[in-house]
């Protein structure tokens, strides 16, 4: 419990940043909708009939003059991305601070197990996670009430869940690779973040490349997918993300259990 509490005040700087950031930005252009709304009717037409590029950001399935379009679009990129990187750098840094700040010595010298110590940093990116999802799902509905618009929320609380599940995979993939690595990782858990994206885009542009599906996030927590779908989401995709969740935190239990570290 000790090390918990640690670990979430460690991180609610940081929290608090990319929290205010993400949902100043997403909720700011959630309030512009009802400016661009009449252009984007102008626009809505042309962006649907432009091929792999409308495939790739759900321009062919959604109207970007209707609120659930325009969030879809918009503000589930910019959300996705954004709350992806975070998620991948709290992940990362929880075992390589240590060793990056020579407090490793310290932390194992307490009446602690390795398993406790990874027990307690996975609750608090859980725990951080959590909250991080919520609030920010929390500002998105009352910004659709400071817009006066009706939405239909279902499709949208669904989208909010399974982002969740995204940034706990992408979250304890960098977990993993904190672990394993003895040096601060931040540059490689944004780097995974881009590249993952990137499969999602390549996977909906080509049909060559649909394979590259099961190997990113981004295909299963699309929000275009899953509010176009009225809140439908790929089962055998989540199933496959629970896997990769259920690999990935077991290989912490070993690794990091079995692991030399730095002082």
């Amino acid at each position: 419990m000790t090390v918990l509490v640690h670990e979430l005040k460690m991180n609610l700087k940081n929290f608090l940043i990319w929290f205010l950031s993400i949902a100043a930005l997403c909720g700011g252009c959630i309030f512009l909708f009802p400016v661009v709304k009449d252009s984007m009717k102008e626009m809505s037409d042309s962006y649907a009939n432009m091929g792999g590029f409308s495939a790739a950001f759900g321009l062919d399935k959604l109207s970007l003059a209707t609120i659930e379009g325009f969030f879809a679009t918009e503000i589930g990129t910019m959300y996705a991305l954004g709350a992806a990187m975070y998620a991948a750098l709290l992940g990362i840094g929880m075992f390589s601070k240590e060793e990056v700040w020579h407090t490793s010595e310290f932390l194992h010298t307490l009446p602690l197990g390795r398993n406790s110590i990874i027990t307690s940093k996975l609750g608090a990116g859980v725990i951080l996670l959590t909250f991080f999802d919520l609030l920010n799902f929390l500002i998105f509905l009352f910004s659709f009430i400071g817009i006066g618009e009706k939405v239909d929320i279902k499709p949208i609380a669904v989208y909010m869940l399974v982002q969740y599940i995204m940034h706990l995979e992408v979250a304890v993939i960098c977990f993993a690779i904190s672990a394993l690595s003895k040096r601060n990782q931040s540059g490689a858990g944004l780097g995974l973040v881009l590249i993952l994206y990137m499969l999602d885009l390549i996977s909906r542009i080509t049909d060559k490349m649909e394979k590259l599906k099961y190997a990113t996030p981004f295909y299963y927590s699309n929000s275009s997918d899953i509010i176009g779908n009225a809140g439908e989401v790929n089962g055998s995709l989540l199933l496959i993300a629970g896997l990769m969740i259920t690999l990935c935190i077991a290989a912490v239990y070993t690794v990091y259990g079995r692991r030399d570290l730095a002082a």
